[in-house]
């Protein structure tokens, strides 16, 4: 019953012809994917030999041979190497006897102790780090 004791008119069907088109939707981005997270080896952890990753590589253990990473290595303040290093970046806090090769820069933290040469085309050495080798900030081979 409608208002006043009316009758209730019936509602029409809408006519097809008649209704708007859907918006288009709007492109959506696609979410930055998530940096994977470093081979990390542990402060409890020793490894002998040569260790090749495709990814950031964390050293806070005790590594002797060879390291090599296509991504950036870092050698935190209780990692101690007897390697040489190679990698796009390389940043030291720990100690380090080995020559260090990076494409891109090798960074000395104030903590760090490095016994080797460097040879990339960037350096940072902090104030505090040590450094007995040499450097060559020349291109590496091969790029």
């Amino acid at each position: 019953m409608g208002l006043f004791g009316g009758k209730t008119p019936e509602p029409k069907a809408a006519d097809p012809s008649t209704r708007p088109a859907p918006a288009a939707a709007a492109p959506v981005a696609p979410a930055p994917a998530p940096r994977p997270q470093p081979c990390v080896l542990g402060a409890q952890t020793t490894f002998k030999g040569e260790l090749i990753a495709e990814e950031d590589v964390l050293v806070e253990g005790t590594v002797e041979g060879l390291v090599k990473s296509s991504r950036s290595l870092r050698v935190g303040a209780t990692g101690r190497v007897k390697a040489a290093l190679h990698a796009s970046s390389i940043v030291i806090s720990g100690e380090v006897t080995g020559d260090c090769t990076a494409s891109e820069r090798v960074e000395l933290q104030a903590t760090a102790r490095l016994f080797g040469n460097i040879r990339a085309p960037r350096i940072v050495i902090a104030e505090g780090a040590l450094f007995k080798g040499q450097s060559d900030m020349s291109a590496p081979a091969g790029a």
